[in-house]
């Protein structure tokens, strides 16, 4: 059974009055149950929704590395020695830092989706701003990966810009591929894994036949339907 715990934490609401502060403590700390038509639902989000967008990545992050040779050959480097002809797992993939920044910076310079939207589940102040309960704020993503003041030279491809000593001076809310909060893309991990997998891996190996065939074979597990 799955869960949703909806809590949110926001400094920005403790100026609000006491009866809005007790709505928003009501509201993060329910607790929903999905059904099976819901957690279904879901993960046919992770594939079909992720298709393009990690597609587009992989895309991206290609033609960086095509206009970027120094990039290029320093992040083959890491590859090698890192995983070299070992078999590629979840541990191993996730130690290969430059490439985590590599496809940080890629999502900078083209992130999935130039904007997303959000609900305002309560009233709230923003300067002189007010915002009623159930107003859409517009995030725009693109504008803000490409802010000078936040990026300096904003449309150079620099992987140095995530390192973990720059990534501490920037407020974590300038950089949004995936969203931000408890509405985030819900498949981030499982894109980003699938983007790493198909860098690092081997393509599939053809033998040298007149019959176009797999050199390895393609390996299939058979199961028993149930019904």
């Amino acid at each position: 059974m799955l869960h949703h715990e909806g809590r949110i934490e926001n400094e920005g609401l403790k100026d609000q009055s006491a009866n809005q502060d007790e709505e928003l403590y009501q509201w993060g700390n329910l607790k929903r149950t999905l059904n099976d038509k819901e957690i279904l639902s879901q993960a046919l989000t992770f594939m079909v929704a992720g298709y393009e967008t990690t597609s587009a990545l992989i895309s991206f992050f290609f033609y960086i590395m095509a206009t970027h040779q120094k990039v290029q050959k320093k992040l083959y480097i890491e590859i090698r020695q890192e995983l070299g002809e070992d078999e590629i797992t979840y541990e191993k993939i996730n130690q290969l830092s430059y490439l985590d920044m590599v496809i940080s910076e890629t999502l900078r310079l083209y992130p999935p989706f130039i904007r997303f939207d959000r609900v305002a589940s309560a009233p709230y102040e923003l300067g002189i701003y007010h915002l009623p309960k159930g107003s859409v704020i517009s995030v725009p993503v693109y504008p803000i990966h490409h802010d000078p003041i936040t990026w300096p030279n904003p449309e150079e491809f620099i992987p140095e810009r995530f390192l973990p000593a720059e990534k501490a001076k920037r407020h974590p809310m300038t950089y949004l591929p995936f969203g931000y909060g408890p509405r985030n893309c819900i498949a981030m991990r499982f894109a980003l894994l699938k983007t790493k997998v198909a860098i690092v891996k081997t393509p599939l190996q053809l033998g040298k036949l007149a019959i176009l065939a797999s050199k390895t074979g393609i390996w299939l597990r058979a199961t028993r339907r149930s019904q």
